[in-house]
């Protein structure tokens, strides 16, 4: 994990989503296994907001249509980002 913890590393997952850079179900993944660490940062309710979001990303609704798209992860940055004070527009702190 980088030097700004578990914070940088959703902000680093979210903007890897949104570029269509990850596999959903490689950031699902990522995103479950975060959740069952022992991190002290997960007692953060938008850190585990974001999490439980992420951890959902590959969830299908039928054959080859995913439950959540890319207005959705708009919102997930956009709201990640307004919690911690960040800018939303061409990328965020």
């Amino acid at each position: 994990m980088g030097a700004e913890g578990l914070a940088g590393e959703i902000r680093s997952r979210l903007s890897l989503l949104v570029a269509g850079a990850v596999s959903r179900g490689e950031l699902a993944d990522w995103a479950m296994s975060a959740m069952e660490s022992d991190a002290p940062e997960l007692r953060d309710d938008r850190i585990w907001m974001a999490l439980d979001r992420l951890s959902g990303v590959d969830l299908m609704v039928a054959p080859g249509q995913y439950l959540h798209g890319r207005e959705d992860f708009d919102v997930w940055v956009a709201d990640y980002c307004a919690e911690a004070g960040g800018v939303t527009d061409a990328g965020y702190r």
